[in-house]
């Protein structure tokens, strides 16, 4: 591989229909320095055709070949990041398969993270992420911003506060220093990636949001993820309650586990500040097998809290059965 200090992961899996564009927006990006790591999950379509056609154009397009098979997404960009973390490169980019990048995505979150390295230093973790556009399999616009589309309830100024309860930061959009590299690494087995590592900047670091659109976000039937609107997800929730309720535990159940993990790699590696550790901490309890007064009382002395009232009623909810539950699984 040739030496770049920009590094580029891509996870493809059947993604013949879409993969080439998406590279082809990598390869239009203003910035011109990058190099292309790609890991196919056992694609059986003609995925790993086209890539290796386009990397045999483009000497900055290498394919990671490993023997795995198909681990899913999430497993996926973990044996990429543990590649990336065996390089020389100083910034990552995640990029999905399916999405198109606006040309100057690169070139706008690189000046995103140098911005801060110079205010903090190279050695602070630095995570950048942003907005996007929600289009459909023809790029015909959706929406033009999937925060407003999704209902979106990140903590802008306390990133931790809504972190630690679910997922506000969107896995294509993200770019980091290698300060964040070398704390989140090693991925904790089954978890989110792009969960971890904004995590992992929220307690040790800085969460540089913008709302700038980076990416045309694509909406397809094979959508690993996707895009849903607000409104479509309060009927759905009102269709379905007991479905809604079932996997927000499992969520939940995704989102303790990683503030456990959290917990561990902030204490065994003397990161974030006493605070940090302390509401990471709180956090845990508040699922623990204890009294629902003191697993409340955990919860805020947290600072976790979701930033709609109903959302907070709900939690409320989860964390009053949540062990309940956990012990009959």
């Amino acid at each position: 591989m040739t030496e770049s200090a920009v590094l580029v992961l891509l996870s493809s899996y059947n993604g013949a229909r879409y993969i080439a564009e998406q590279i082809e927006s990598i390869r239009g990006q203003t910035f011109r320095d990058w190099r292309l790591l790609i890991r196919d999950d056992g694609s059986s379509d003609g995925t790993k055709s086209i890539v290796s056609k386009l990397s045999a154009l483009d000497d900055r397009i290498e394919i990671l070949v490993d023997n795995r098979g198909n681990v899913g997404p999430y497993p996926s960009f973990g044996f990429l990041l543990s590649a990336a973390g065996k390089t020389d490169a100083r910034y990552v980019f995640l990029s999905d398969q399916d999405d198109v990048w606006m040309p100057t995505k690169m070139a706008d979150q690189l000046e995103a993270l140098m911005s801060a390295e110079k205010a903090h230093g190279a050695s602070h973790p630095i995570l950048a992420h942003s907005d996007l556009e929600v289009v459909g399999e023809e790029l015909e616009p959706i929406h033009p911003s999937f925060r407003e589309y999704q209902g979106f309830s990140h903590s802008f100024n306390d990133p931790l506060r809504t972190l630690l309860i679910h997922n506000g930061i969107i896995g294509c959009t993200i770019a980091m220093n290698r300060a964040l590299l070398n704390i989140a690494l090693p991925l904790p087995s089954g978890l989110h990636h792009d969960w971890w590592l904004g995590l992992c900047a929220a307690a040790t670091g800085t969460v540089v949001s913008t709302g700038e659109r980076t990416v045309r976000y694509r909406q397809h039937a094979s959508n690993a993820v996707g895009a849903h609107a607000r409104r479509a997800f309060l009927s759905h929730v009102a269709r379905h309650p007991l479905d809604f309720i079932a996997r927000s535990l499992t969520a939940f159940d995704v989102g303790v586990r990683q503030a456990f993990e959290l917990r561990e790699r902030l204490t065994d590696r003397t990161l974030g500040s006493a605070e940090i550790r302390g509401r990471v901490q709180r956090y845990a309890e508040a699922f623990g097998a204890r009294p629902f007064l003191s697993r409340i009382r955990s919860l805020r002395e947290s600072g976790a809290k979701p930033r709609r009232p109903l959302a907070r009623l709900l939690l409320l909810g989860i964390v009053a059965v949540f062990p309940h539950w956990k012990a009959k699984r």
